[in-house]
């Protein structure tokens, strides 16, 4: 059995958050499982799609295969908490409900009809803001620009506000990609381009026939987070999404053997969760 505990948890991996200095032109970035992220810049901790409890099936037994590295009530330095969407790996009322009261500093960004539920878990309604697809949100020394996502396929409610949505981030002079759940697709790449994207964090998990008879529904895999990566410029791919449930999940060695083949100069980064990178910008 190997060993999955993650690389710096609990007191030791707040702590780390908290004495991390980050330069002018630089991010912190700390990886959590599945799409958890933390980044930290400009005097800034923000969390995306937080999803932080040890969840139990009704035969005791639990889906992920390894422990959060953060308790949600440990989780008390988050200013922003950004949702992507609405399903429980990345919407986890549990999660949530707790980094409110840890932290209560933190408002809550999330796609518009993503509000509702975010309320119900017990957040004030004043700390939640709902945002759509090509709004520009302006927070301090941080920007962010909700990016209309497929999770299969656009999903909109009666007003049209996109149910699914990815994030560049620019803070403190480095440009952040967070995909959220997404499959690739030409008017992604269109959008994101013009955005000069550095870092690109991206589901790697793809989708298939059977998953999706099982009510899985499919993001992109690693070829075309890869080739999204590539047609976007960005500087460094980090693939997500892979590693928490053993009913959906991928090898991310074909991830790096893919690049390694066909782009070898591409940059990557693959992250145990609890682990700490530093990214400076290189761009004039």
């Amino acid at each position: 059995m190997p060993n999955l505990a993650p690389y710096r948890h609990g007191s030791s991996l707040l702590g780390q958050m908290e004495a991390t200095a980050v330069p002018e032109r630089a991010v912190a970035i700390w990886h959590l499982g599945q799409e958890s992220v933390v980044l930290k810049g400009a005097g800034i901790t923000l969390y995306v799609d937080p999803y932080l409890t040890d969840s139990v099936n009704a035969d005791g037994t639990t889906p992920r295969k390894f422990a959060p590295p953060l308790q949600p009530r440990e989780a008390t330095n988050a200013d922003y908490v950004f949702i992507t969407h609405d399903h429980g790996d990345h919407l986890d009322p549990s999660t949530l409900r707790d980094m409110a009261a840890a932290s209560p500093q933190a408002r809550f960004i999330c796609p518009v009809p993503c509000v509702s539920q975010i309320v119900k878990a017990g957040i004030e309604p004043g700390r939640v803001q709902g945002v759509n697809a090509g709004q520009t949100v302006e927070l301090g020394a941080l920007t962010a620009v909700p990016v209309a996502s497929k999770h299969e396929d656009y999903e909109q409610d009666e007003k049209g506000n996109h149910a699914f949505l990815g994030y560049v981030f620019k803070l403190n002079g480095v440009t952040v990609y967070h995909a959220g759940d997404t499959i690739g697709f030409r008017a992604l790449a269109d959008e994101l381009k013009p955005l000069g994207v550095e870092v690109a964090m991206m589901p790697i998990n793809g989708r298939d026939f059977a998953r999706f008879g099982q009510g899985l529904i499919g993001n992109m895999d690693f070829r075309e987070a890869i080739e999204l990566g590539r047609s976007i410029g960005a500087d460094l791919l980090v693939p997500l999404h892979y590693d928490m449930f053993e009913t959906n999940t991928e090898n991310p060695a074909y991830f790096v053997d893919y690049i390694h083949d066909r782009y070898p100069r591409q940059k990557f980064k693959l992250f145990v969760p609890g682990e700490r990178m530093l990214y400076l910008s290189e761009r004039d």
